[in-house]
């Protein structure tokens, strides 16, 4: 496989293409596991590849791990080496997700993370959720303070929380640097600023509350007419504009300044220069904190390894409307959701890196949802945004899910892209990029289905892939080249 690195705001292969990275997130969030939770094997990464897919977030917990101090769990890894050999098997990228959510299982097992003798609790207990799984960032004590110890660097067994963090890390890179499938690493889940996390969520929603009485970005007659009205939910949370969510969100955005710069920035590049120590391979990605789900701005800089920019790093944000893992998701706003991807763009701008989107999504396979999805795809589409969605489930390549994810979409263009988009009216899928040079290897496109004409300057060759799918190879000499696919 053409090892992956960075080239301005793009993904690059060694060949010079540009690559678009289409995939789903796989997950093991349950602690106390001897072997990955899916069999991620050769039958798996044939149907993954016929779909299109050609990338996949590998999410593993620092408990499964390191159940003990420095003890890494051989039988477990030994589960993501296969992974790893089957994935380069069909051309499939991995990168590993060091995920979180509460920072840890505790004794509740609502969230997941570090293992216990990683947890620096102060005695605090974990409380089962009233209503969602989150609800412990805003008022949770254990969480906030496992989290503010962890910033802190705090000593347990012998040294520091993120000392200890990076040595598993540096093991990591060290056993996967040299895998060819390896496309890099996602160093921390969704960060959380623990405590003053805690004084972020107060400070929205104080200001969501004096918004919602007093302000001028919420209609509220209109808003109380629908919300008593039997039958509008949906009608009603769309008066929740992302005007009003920006005015929330920003009131907390001076701490989250604090975070990012004093704390999530040192933390990065301490554990970036433990993996370069380790080797110069692999994506090194840079997530925001929670609330840059909902559009919160980021302030973090550019990781530096050994006093220097790393070149090799990219955005991974995450975004999700505010209703997720609630009944209320049906009726997620695309609006509001494109506001928060809108904010993750500033952030690309500021960092100048490539984008890939490790979260957004999670609609699974009800149709209701698809057309938030398309918009979300096509949002990513006109950015040129490489994805993952959220998340896969046991036998979700055989469902409707399919009929949004396995899409038309290049993989590797043979120059700098200048749009690719796709028009559902008219069914046709359309490419444009930029040759400076003779190509060293073809374009490629993943066409899902079965199409009826090809349009181009090129010339090209089509192979067939299971399902109706097929892999087209384009040859293009220097120039503009337009590619256009009907249905």
């Amino acid at each position: 496989m053409e090892p992956i690195s960075v080239k301005g705001r793009a993904f690059v292969d060694a060949k010079g293409r540009t690559r678009i990275l289409n995939g789903m997130n796989f997950d093991h969030k349950q602690g106390g596991a001897d072997v990955f939770r899916y069999q991620l094997d050769d039958d798996f990464f044939t149907t993954y590849a016929a779909r299109g897919f050609t990338v996949l977030r590998l999410g593993v917990t620092w408990e499964n791990l390191e159940p003990e101090p420095g003890q890494y769990n051989e039988s477990y890894l030994r589960s993501l080496d296969a992974i790893f050999a089957a994935a380069a098997l069909h051309g499939v990228y991995v990168f590993l997700d060091m995920h979180q959510d509460l920072y840890s299982g505790f004794e509740t097992r609502v969230g997941d993370g570090a293992p216990a003798w990683a947890t620096l609790s102060d005695g605090y207990h974990q409380r089962k959720p009233f209503y969602v799984w989150g609800e412990a960032y805003i008022w949770g004590k254990a969480v906030h303070r496992s989290f503010d110890h962890f910033w802190a660097n705090d000593e347990t067994h012998g040294k520091g929380l993120q000392d200890h963090f990076s040595a598993l890390w540096a093991m990591l890179a060290r056993r996967y640097g040299g895998r060819s499938a390896l496309l890099g690493y996602d160093l921390l889940n969704e960060p959380f600023p623990g405590s003053l996390g805690g004084a972020m969520f107060r400070k929205l929603g104080a200001k969501a509350v004096q918004e919602a009485l007093a302000g001028s970005s919420l209609h509220r007659r209109e808003l109380l007419h629908d919300a008593l009205h039997k039958g509008r939910p949906g009608r009603a949370l769309d008066h929740l504009s992302p005007a009003f969510l920006h005015a929330a969100v920003h009131a907390a955005e001076p701490i989250g300044r604090i975070f990012d710069r004093e704390m999530y920035s040192p933390f990065l590049d301490r554990v970036a220069t433990a993996i370069r120590r380790e080797t110069p391979n692999g994506v090194i990605m840079m997530e925001q904190s929670i609330l840059g789900n909902v559009g919160a701005q980021q302030f973090t800089p550019p990781i530096r390894v050994d006093g220097r920019r790393e070149p090799n790093q990219c955005y991974a944000p995450h975004a999700y409307d505010f209703t997720v893992d609630t009944p209320l998701y049906k009726h997620a706003n695309s609006a509001r959701v494109g506001s928060f991807f809108a904010a993750a763009a500033r952030n690309q701008e500021r960092l100048d890196v490539p984008v890939l989107v490790g979260e957004w999504g999670s609609g699974g396979a009800d149709p209701g949802w698809f057309p938030h999805a398309h918009f979300l795809l096509d949002f990513f589409d006109r950015r040129q945004w490489s994805q993952t969605y959220w998340a896969y489930h046991e036998g979700d390549l055989d469902t409707g899910l399919m009929d949004v994810l396995s899409r038309t979409a290049p993989q590797a263009v043979a120059g700098t892209i200048d749009y690719y988009l796709t028009d559902r009216f008219n069914d046709v899928f359309s490419l444009g990029f930029t040759q400076a040079e003779p190509a060293q290897a073809p374009t490629v496109v993943y066409i899902h289905k079965p199409c009826r004409a090809i349009e181009t300057d090129g010339s090209y060759r089509l192979t067939p892939l299971p399902g109706g799918a097929s892999l087209l190879e384009l040859q293009t000499a220097p120039g503009q080249h337009r590619l256009q696919i009907h249905f």
